[in-house]
C-alpha cells in the first residue's frame, strides 16, 4: 500500500476496523506492517472497510495482500452492478462481493466490473454473453 492510503487509513480508529472486518487489532497490525497476507475474502473486507471509516473509495484488496490479481480493484462489497445476459435479456443485480464469490474463477467478468469502477463514471461494458453496468446504490 503506497504511503498516502496508510497515512489516511491510520486517521480512523484501528480496533474499529479490525472489529468491522471481522478480524483481531493484532492480525490487522501484522497485515498493515506486510507480516501477514490475508485470503482474498478478508482483503475485501478489509478494503470495504477502510472504504467505508475513510470516507474515500480509494482502498482496494490488493491494499492488505500485494499478491493478490490486481484485476478484483475497486471492487469494494457494497458497490452493486446489473449483468445482463445477451441470450435471454435477465438481468441478475447484486453487490461486487455477492457476483465475485458467485463467479469467482471468471477473470474477465472480474475485469469487466473493474472497468465499470474504475473512475466512478456510468458504464456499459460488454463481456462475451453479457453486459454488465453499475447499479443503483441502495
Amino acid at each position: 500500500m503506497n504511503k498516502l492510503k496508510l497515512f489516511e487509513l491510520k486517521k480512523v480508529s484501528q480496533s474499529k476496523l479490525a472489529l468491522r472486518a471481522d478480524i483481531s487489532r493484532q492480525q490487522l497490525d501484522n497485515i498493515l506492517k506486510g507480516k501477514s497476507l490475508p485470503p482474498i475474502t478478508t482483503a475485501r473486507r478489509i478494503a470495504s472497510q477502510a472504504c467505508h471509516l475513510t470516507g474515500l473509495e480509494i482502498y482496494e484488496p490488493h491494499d492488505f495482500n500485494p499478491t493478490l490479481n490486481k484485476a478484483t480493484k475497486n471492487l469494494c462489497d457494497d458497490v452493486v452492478f446489473n449483468i445482463t445476459s445477451l441470450d435471454s435479456r435477465d438481468v441478475e443485480t447484486g453487490t461486487a462481493v455477492e457476483l465475485l464469490d458467485r463467479y469467482d474463477s471468471d477473470l474477465e467478468l472480474i475485469q469487466a466490473m473493474h472497468e465499470c469502477v474504475w473512475d466512478g463514471e456510468r458504464r456499459l461494458i460488454h463481456h462475451p454473453d453479457r453486459l454488465i453496468e453499475l447499479g443503483e446504490q441502495s
